[in-house]
């Protein structure tokens, strides 16, 4: 009975306790709520600052002064040994270090003022983030994970830019969760990573990464565990071709006033990937477009030619990003000429050199038949585009009528009074059989123009739908030798000299006229505007052919000392059987190699026919190129 009483005093005891529990978490919040506060001044949202500045934006400007003038020197330094949580609180302290007192110092410890003040912030959270900041009592734990997955990882060294963007965009988004410092997290993360990729061999342009994506990237990855917008980011910012397009489009937008406040959420297409949007415009290497809200810029070589040269701002576009194994391929593209229309037809019919010359002849006979050149302009029957039997016949007929009853057209120059005519009526009635005759050439020679139009036109779209692949790795590395050992290479390389000649002739014959002037001219604006691609791969193209052009006289020359030594052969009394010498054939091409022992006939004869059997060869192969590149075309077609 006694047991089961219970003990007011003990009941009492429990209650005071939790009352006293309660009360010191209250002390302890307030206190490090006090502590936090003590970064700031009192009653301010101003953070301690050694310009002692109260007024947050004059603050925010002067911190941003003191930071780019760090960023400059700190971009001159040479790269550190190691790059860890030393360099990461190194770098905070040069940026921050005229502004604020703790600058270089993590939040995982408190820090005492000059003033006597101790701060100290355990948890942060930003209001565009639902997600708070690590707690400050895990700042030195995760700085040393840092520290070991750079150092496990070799400081990202010897990565292609692609896996070092999947390694670096895991880092930064650690280090941001983590929020090291009270302030001054994201600019010291920058040129730590810009750091770290000059480190390893790659380029981040942080520059170029608007606000409103930073917000996005960082949401994404701290509220929903996305990391593929940081990973977007970093491609962007880190491919050479991303950041040229990127660069145009804030230099656009910047001319056009707008900052990056102005716009919207901006990035730059994904390989593999497709758009569907509405067309916003184009610069020399890059277009916009807008999706639900997101500006999408591209690389306009990925757009057709057709769509390069047709696209009007406001038009709908879908446009799929071809994967990066596939944009290397292409050096021009083939583009599908639309057929002529009718009125283009028509256009192009009556502006020929030979309708123009008959419509001359016409007026001038008229002149002198009528008096007026133009008498027949409204009476000639309308030739329609294109051309039928029905409207050749009634030309015809026309023509016939003015040489049969020349006077129900209009009344012939000169008079005739009682049989005697005036000169100018005997001319007139001279000249009217070859106004007939004119009538009816000037018919037959829109009938010509058209089919001359018309077969022009089907060979224009034959070569434009040609499109010429990048040159192979072997003509890459050639050129890309110095020229006297471009030469010594061809000499020694009869298959590779064929190779060239078939790949710079596919080239001349997909380029036109004014594109062959637009090289010589070293033009790419004009060339891209032709081809319909971005100026930056039209500026390739020249490149290219300037390169293939100053290896044709190395290789006429050789061709003709093949050809030389091919006839003195076929011509020789002294007729020795041809042996195969395939594996001698790079020894006899060599200069040295022909100059040897001239004064031994027999020497001399077999340097001739190896030469020969290499001429032949060399022949041989260019046929052979010419092939399997028709019948890559045909599989690509079927």
């Amino acid at each position: 009975m006694k047991n089961n009483q219970t003990n007011p005093s003990a009941h009492l005891t429990l209650e005071e306790s939790q009352k006293d529990h309660q009360a010191n978490e209250k002390e302890i919040r307030d206190r490090l709520q006090q502590a936090s506060q003590n970064f700031f001044y009192p009653n301010s949202n101003v953070l301690k600052n050694k310009y002692r500045i109260k007024e947050a934006e004059i603050l925010k400007e002067q911190c941003a002064l003191d930071v780019e003038k760090a960023m400059i020197k700190l971009r001159q330094e040479p790269l550190p040994e190691r790059f860890d949580s030393t360099y990461l609180k190194y770098l905070h302290k040069c940026l921050f270090k005229e502004t604020f007192e703790w600058a270089g110092q993590t939040r995982e410890k408190s820090f005492k003022f000059a003033d006597g003040n101790v701060a100290f912030t355990s948890i942060i959270k930003k209001k565009e983030f639902k997600t708070p900041f690590s707690p400050s009592n895990q700042v030195e734990e995760g700085l040393r994970n840092l520290d070991q997955a750079l150092a496990e990882k070799n400081y990202l060294k010897g990565l292609s830019r692609e896996e070092f963007v999947e390694h670096a965009a895991g880092l930064m988004i650690n280090l941001h969760y983590l929020h090291p410092f009270r302030e001054g997290n994201r600019r010291t993360q920058r040129i730590f990573f810009e750091k770290l990729a000059e480190g390893a061999g790659h380029k981040l342009d942080f520059s170029l990464v608007t606000k409103k994506r930073k917000e996005f990237t960082y949401v994404a990855a701290m509220d929903n565990g996305n990391p593929e917008p940081m990973k977007h980011l970093l491609d962007d910012i880190s491919n050479p071709e991303k950041l040229l397009i990127l660069h145009e489009f804030t230099n656009s937008m910047r001319k056009l006033g707008l900052d990056e406040t102005n716009y919207r959420l901006t990035v730059v297409a994904r390989e593999g990937q497709t758009y569907h949007g509405t067309y916003r415009g184009s610069g020399e290497n890059g277009f916009m477009m807008d999706v639900n809200g997101t500006f999408i810029v591209g690389n306009k070589k990925h757009l057709t030619p057709e769509q390069v040269k047709t696209l009007k701002i406001g038009d709908p576009l879908t446009f799929t990003v071809p994967l990066i194994q596939d944009q290397q391929q292409t050096l021009i593209p083939g583009e599908k000429v639309a057929p002529l229309t009718e009125s283009e037809l028509s256009e192009r019919v009556y502006n020929s050199p030979s309708v123009q010359e008959s419509i001359k002849k016409i007026e001038t006979l008229c002149k002198i038949v009528y008096g007026n050149s133009h008498i027949l302009q409204n009476k000639i029957p309308k030739i329609e585009i294109p051309v039928t039997n029905e409207s050749l016949s009634e030309a015809e007929k026309f023509a016939r009528q003015v040489w049969e009853f020349p006077q129900s057209i209009h009344r012939l120059r000169g008079i005739n009074i009682c049989g005697l005519k005036s000169g100018a009526r005997q001319h007139a009635e001279e000249n009217i059989l070859p106004l007939s005759h004119a009538l009816v050439d000037y018919a037959h020679a829109v009938r010509l123009a058209e089919k001359d139009v018309l077969e022009s036109h089907k060979i224009e779209q034959e070569r434009c739908e040609k499109s010429i692949e990048m040159p192979s790795e072997q003509i890459k590395n050639l050129f890309s030798l110095p020229i006297e050992q471009q030469q010594d290479v061809i000499s020694r390389s009869p298959e590779l000299r064929g190779e060239i000649k078939v790949y710079m002739r596919e080239i001349n014959h997909r380029l036109s006229e004014s594109e062959h002037q637009a090289i010589k001219e070293k033009n790419p604006e004009r060339l891209a505007k032709s081809i319909g691609t971005s100026v930056n791969q039209a500026s390739e193209i020249i490149k290219i052919v300037k390169q293939g052009k100053e290896l044709e006289p190395s290789l006429n020359q050789l061709y003709f000392k093949f050809r030389v030594f091919n006839e003195h052969l076929t011509s020789s009394p002294h007729h020795v059987k041809k042996e195969n010498m395939s594996t001698e054939v790079s020894e006899s091409l060599a200069p040295s190699a022909i100059k040897v022992n001239k004064a031994n006939p027999v020497v001399i004869q077999e340097k001739a026919n190896r030469v020969s059997q290499a001429f032949i060869q060399e022949k041989a192969i260019e046929q052979n190129v010419q092939q399997r590149k028709s019948q890559c075309a045909k599989v690509i077609t079927i």
